[in-house]
């Protein structure tokens, strides 16, 4: 019996994924520049036409992982915002989340494919586009009125709210690409990594 045209879109769909989870990887280890199609096709366990079937490119295949990993992250943080408490408890709401999500690998080679496509020129043109669209939204930013109400009602120190964010960022960034490089990297409590806000 053939298949209904439902059940062929839902072949493709599981197919891109399996390809998007193999490039993840390959992306991560390799880096943009030294990945390969057929890198990705044999972490897929696929041929290397049947990739270019449902990508045109490894650039289309980035592009997609960067846009993923930017909505993951401006979600959690709007989530956070929309959470009951102080501004200092949705802070550390979305902290618990984030590291929470460390101890998962594709969230960890999410982080390290955004460090990648922030800080590496030879990113495709797409992937600059978005990230430096006008109304792109950064975690730094994203995070900043949380920061700011947590100072006008005294609960987070008076410090310049972007440093702050910054500096926060910096820190899950870096767990990420140690947790990568380090699988048994033991990862903090959330309140060791509120102690860069708190008001003493």
């Amino acid at each position: 019996m053939p298949r209904s045209e439902e059940q062929n879109q839902e072949l493709r769909d599981a197919r891109k994924e399996q390809i998007l989870q193999a490039a993840l990887i390959v992306f991560a280890r390799r880096g943009m520049v030294a990945t390969k199609i057929s890198d990705i096709a044999k972490e897929a366990g696929l041929s290397h036409g049947l990739v270019y079937h449902y990508f045109d490119s490894k650039d289309e295949i980035f592009s997609m992982l960067v846009k993923k990993a930017a909505n993951s992250s401006i979600e959690i943080i709007q989530k956070a915002i929309e959470q009951m408490g102080t501004p200092l408890e949705k802070l550390k709401w979305m902290t618990e989340q984030i590291l929470n999500n460390l101890i998962d690998t594709e969230h960890t080679f999410l982080f390290l494919i955004m460090i990648q496509a922030s800080t590496s020129d030879a990113i495709p043109n797409e992937v600059k586009e978005f990230l430096t669209r006008d109304n792109a939204l950064s975690p730094v930013e994203a995070t900043l009125p949380m920061i700011v109400a947590g100072q006008e009602e005294g609960e987070i120190i008076s410090a310049n709210p972007v440093t702050l964010a910054v500096t926060y960022f910096a820190f899950i960034q870096g767990l990420a690409i140690n947790k990568i490089q380090w699988p048994e990297c033991p990862i903090p409590d959330a309140n060791m990594l509120m102690k860069i806000f708190t008001k003493e």
